[in-house]
């Protein structure tokens, strides 16, 4: 027995309308740029009475969503609103869970952990990647662990995702970028997870078909109304899937450079094709399938194609290259190289695959992602 759940999804132009629908006290769950940036105003003007927690930071840990709970306790809201990327949203949603669970330790919840939830929750992405609007999982850093660690539940679903492409529209190219990837990278996981299900198959081809068409647009030209709207909606479609076939392999390896403070859409994105030539030999037919519905002739056209989709964004296809951008050596990736490979084996993202790679196998996809080789082991 298995479970696809879904929020309800608000969308396109002018669906933030529908916060008018809500009375009461509404707590925002958002980041210090964000409100500075004044794009939390957007939601706030429709709200009749709130409170702001701003304290949301990039890779948000558990600490932060404890100081939040605090926030909501002392506010006492009657529903909760995440405004942001996936790390706002996650916080929002990590909010919820425990205000109604006082009890719950949030690194202990599993798909099977009984839950349950009575503060309304509404999120609100602002950009078009992480998913997290749509999907059951909560992604927060373990600090003194120094790895991510995914809780994952049914009763962690939001009540309403309002995917606004106004929302979005300030955004800046590099961040279209590398969330797009993120959302890319949700798709193709979420197809050959070995938790994939009829209700997300159809979804995770959409989603892909849509980044292939509109993502290089929407990055190129973020006045491109029409792209713009269909990468956000691309965003959410993925994070269903994922919320019900699960993230993979992308994942376990991307997670594991969190270390290095990556954004997390070029860490997972980069590390598509190399996971992708790794796994074929577990799934192949299920990335030849996908390939056929993509309109390419097998898995090995699918790994073509996504290198020029990344290149098309201005973004190296290796880890070094892009590590070397935000200044990391390769003395210092092969000094933590151990520390990754234990993360990533450690990963939650590892169990839904249909084979879990050794650890000689995974610090192999390290380096041959890092040095840009194709995988032949």
């Amino acid at each position: 027995m298995w479970w696809f759940s879904s929020p309800k999804i608000i969308f396109g132009e002018d669906s933030l309308e529908f916060l008018e629908k809500f009375d009461g006290k509404a707590l925002i769950v958002t980041d210090e740029n964000l409100l500075k940036a004044k794009v939390v105003e957007k939601v706030t003007e429709k709200l009749n009475e709130y409170d702001v927690f701003d304290k949301v930071e990039i890779d948000p840990s558990f600490e932060v969503v404890k100081k939040a709970v605090e926030h909501a306790k002392r506010y006492k809201p009657d529903f909760i609103v995440g405004v942001g990327g996936g790390s706002s949203l996650d916080v929002a949603k990590g909010v919820r869970l425990v205000y109604d669970n006082p009890d719950v330790v949030l690194e202990e919840v599993t798909p099977w952990t009984e839950l349950k939830v009575k503060t309304e929750l509404i999120l609100i992405p602002t950009a078009s990647g992480s998913g997290s609007e749509a999907s059951n999982a909560i992604v927060l850093t373990k600090r003194d662990e120094n790895r991510k660690i995914a809780s994952i539940n049914p009763a962690i679903m939001a009540d309403y995702a309002i995917v606004d492409p106004e929302m979005v529209k300030s955004l800046p190219s590099k961040v279209a970028a590398f969330t797009g990837l993120d959302a890319l990278s949700h798709a193709i996981d979420a197809y050959v997870s070995a938790w994939k299900n009829d209700f997300t198959d159809g979804i995770c081809i959409q989603a892909c078909k849509l980044l292939f068409k509109y993502l290089h647009r929407a990055y190129k030209n973020r006045k491109d109304e029409k792209a713009v709207e269909k990468v956000h909606n691309a965003a959410t479609l993925a994070g269903l899937a994922i919320g019900s076939s699960q993230a993979g392999l992308s994942h376990t390896i991307g997670h594991s450079l969190s270390i290095f403070h990556i954004p997390h859409g070029f860490a997972c994105g980069i590390a598509l094709p190399y996971t992708i030539q790794y796994y074929s030999k577990f799934a192949k037919e299920y990335y030849d399938e996908l390939a056929y519905h993509l309109g390419f002739q097998d898995v090995n056209e699918l790994v073509v194609k996504i290198k020029d989709l990344i290149r098309s964004l201005d973004t190296p296809t290796n880890f070094k290259e892009l590590l070397k951008d935000y200044n990391i050596t390769e003395k210092q990736f092969l000094d933590n190289l151990d520390t990754l490979v234990y993360n990533a084996s450690m990963d939650n993202t590892i169990v839904t695959l249909l084979e879990i790679p050794s650890e000689d196998d995974i610090r192999k996809l390290f380096i041959y992602a890092y040095e840009g080789k194709d995988v032949d082991f």
